[in-house]
């Protein structure tokens, strides 16, 4: 078995450069070409093991069966496919054998074989994550069409369109902004409804209602208090407001900025009846300033060109709670919002789709919003898009399960599959928690002890080969999908880093049952400030710092062995980990200095002059929904009263 792990992992780091080549050049390799040459890279890694011969043709007919039953990807996809599965396998079934004739101390053989079987819990989860995020360049094609419909032009009966646009203590210039581009939009049949629910402080939500009415009858504004559930109870409680003839509504973020053509481009769509909604990308504008903001955006890229293409491909996509179209009739079919859930965006989808209706993703930016200008904000908001889909899984865990045991709906196979995995991904990455933990314990046994684990030298080439893969094939993609550079790859890298440990421990928390509280993402101006790097990566810095104190002092504390290499390497891995939140920190509050921010119609304080609007057309990640739930009332005082300006 050993020999099985080495060579199928040396083949599939061959399937992989072959693919990046294929990727890069735009060329496709020929289908008998790419066994046989990993083929040849797996007789090199047998020398290692023994019978080269033997693992060349193993190699060979792994890859002509991946190459003939999987006709929709690449050759070399197919192949790189195949044998990182069969690695896999090959590599847990190795690991548990050598865990199993260790002799070590008991309570560090109880740890070891803890963090073993977390691993292989997560394996199968994690193998799927990283499929959604290699599919694009795995595929020869994608068999669903990701194109607007720009050659339609809505006539006269074209259906009624109303579009909230939900906020809470915004900043006046930012609502404004979004408002105006609203007003531009090139379709017959549009309203606007503003839902501004909790807002306390009339200065931030007056100038918006006055707007509404100077904007016309189109543009309907109502001032909510008392009501719960953050963004869903604001669009739940405005149900009953949209106007009787409305077929569609969509749902726009209060800082966005919409192009002219979005509906134009997408309402066409709903000429299916079995269309529940169309979803088009998140995207960002002014970031370009900085380099915090460059990072992040093309960080946020990333999922939006690999995991929703990928789970539109397969009908699981989901809406984002921005630049979403929605049938009105899906939408009640589906029981409306979820104001129990920090993502009611995603978990929408999941209750719409069991209820029969199918879903678009058009790969086309139509709207730009404003990047979250603090580390601190950003992790506000990805801990939230971590926490909710953990409560999607715990909520309909019971839909993905075939029959006797599941809940009838008419959720495909696929559906069922990709739906459960994002939330359940979710919980597992919050298993993944123990091992920092439960790794510190095995090292203070290694220095008090000196009971060190047995681990072959000959495990780490395998190992490394798929560790080589990975960087190669994500490298890959960003060139060729996202179209980054090799300086805006490691920015992103960078910024998807950061964000890392507060997704581990928003996962944690859900996977306990630890409740959170809804926190909204800050669209004021933030004013500089110095140190603030250390406010909001203090957590990080404290951990980094401990880590690297770890992967320095093993080799020079601990008896030289494979084992003191891996556990120095991993705290070393987990410091740079953590070194990415206060690097990206630091970026942040540079951008904030004088003469260095680009103005995006955010205010300072409770006002401001909008500026100059720069629109950048771009991709970006799957988003969430930045209105607040305002403040709890007691329940004798949630009786919502409404102030409205505009049309009735």
């Amino acid at each position: 078995m050993d020999t099985v792990f080495v060579v199928t992992a040396v083949a599939h780091l061959c399937a992989v450069v072959l693919l990046s080549v294929e990727l890069v050049r735009g060329r496709r390799l020929p289908a008998a070409v790419v066994p046989v040459v990993c083929a040849a890279a797996g007789a090199g890694g047998a020398l290692l093991t023994g019978r080269p011969a033997a693992s060349a043709v193993g190699v060979l007919v792994l890859g002509a069966v991946a190459v003939r039953c999987a006709p929709g990807l690449r050759p070399s996809g197919a192949v790189a496919w195949a044998t990182l599965l069969v690695s896999t396998a090959a590599g847990t079934v190795v690991g548990l054998l050598h865990l199993a004739g260790l002799t070590v101390h008991p309570v560090g053989l109880v740890l070891i074989w803890v963090v073993a079987l977390v691993g292989v819990v997560r394996t199968p989860s994690s193998l799927l994550q990283l499929y959604e995020n290699w599919e694009i360049g795995l595929r020869r094609h994608w068999r669903r069409s990701l194109a607007p419909l720009v050659d339609r032009e809505p006539g006269g009966d074209a259906p009624l369109v109303t579009v909230q646009v939900p906020i809470h203590a915004e900043p006046p210039s930012v609502v404004i902004a979004t408002l105006d581009a609203l007003a531009r939009l090139d379709y017959p049949h549009f309203e606007v409804l503003v839902i501004d629910n909790n807002t306390g402080d009339e200065e931030l939500w007056r100038p918006v209602e006055q707007h509404c009415a100077e904007l016309g009858d189109r543009f309907r504004f109502r001032h909510v208090e008392g009501i719960t559930g953050a963004k869903a109870g604001a669009l739940n409680w405005s149900r009953p407001h949209l106007d009787p003839r409305t077929a569609l509504v969509a749902l726009v973020d209060a800082d966005y900025q919409v192009d002219p053509l979005w509906l134009r481009h997408t309402v066409g769509f709903f000429d299916d009846p079995e269309i529940g909604f169309v979803q088009c990308p998140h995207a960002y504008r002014a970031y370009e300033h900085s380099a915090y903001g460059r990072w992040a955006n093309t960080g946020y890229e990333w999922a939006q060109v690999t995991e929703m293409r990928s789970r539109n491909e397969h009908g699981a996509g989901i809406t984002v709670g921005t630049m979403s179209l929605i049938r009105l009739e899906t939408l009640d079919a589906a029981g409306g919002w979820a104001e129990w859930c920090q993502t009611e965006d995603s978990e929408f989808a999941i209750r719409a789709h069991a209820a029969g209706y199918s879903s678009v993703l058009v790969d086309r930016a139509y709207g730009w919003g404003l990047i979250p200008e603090t580390v601190a904000e950003l992790k506000k908001q990805r801990f939230r898009w971590t926490y909710g889909p953990g409560q999607e899984f715990k909520a309909h865990a019971r839909l993905y399960l075939p029959r006797p045991l599941g809940v009838p709906s008419r959720l495909t196979r696929a559906q069922r599959i990709r739906h459960g995995h994002y939330g359940l991904v979710v919980l597992v990455t919050g298993l993944g928690v123990l091992s920092l933990p439960v790794s510190l314990v095995l090292v203070g046994m290694m220095f008090a002890r000196h009971d060190i684990p047995d681990v072959p030298a000959v495990l780490l080439l395998p190992l490394a080969a798929g560790l080589v893969a990975r960087r190669i094939m994500r490298w890959t993609l960003f060139r060729t999908a996202v179209g980054a550079g090799f300086g805006a790859f490691l920015g992103a890298c960078v910024a998807l880093l950061a964000v890392k440990p507060t997704m581990s421990g928003a996962a944690f928390g859900v996977l306990i049952g630890r409740p959170a509280r809804w926190q909204r993402t800050n669209k004021f101006r933030v004013l500089p400030r110095r140190f603030r790097f250390v406010r909001d990566a203090w957590s990080e810095i404290v951990l980094g710092a401990g880590c690297l104190a770890l992967a320095i002092a093993l080799p020079l504390v601990a008896p030289m062995s494979v084992a003191t290499v891996v556990f120095a390497l991993g705290f070393g891995w987990q410091a740079l980990v953590y070194a990415c939140a206060p690097l990206l920190a630091v970026l942040a509050e540079r951008a904030l200095r004088p003469g260095r921010a680009v103005t995006d119609h955010r205010d300072a304080g409770t006002g401001g002059d909008p500026g100059p609007h720069r629109r950048v057309a771009t991709g970006g990640a799957d988003a969430r929904d930045d209105v607040g739930a305002g403040p709890a009332q007691p329940e004798e005082k949630r009786h919502p009263r409404a102030a409205s300006a505009g049309a009735p």
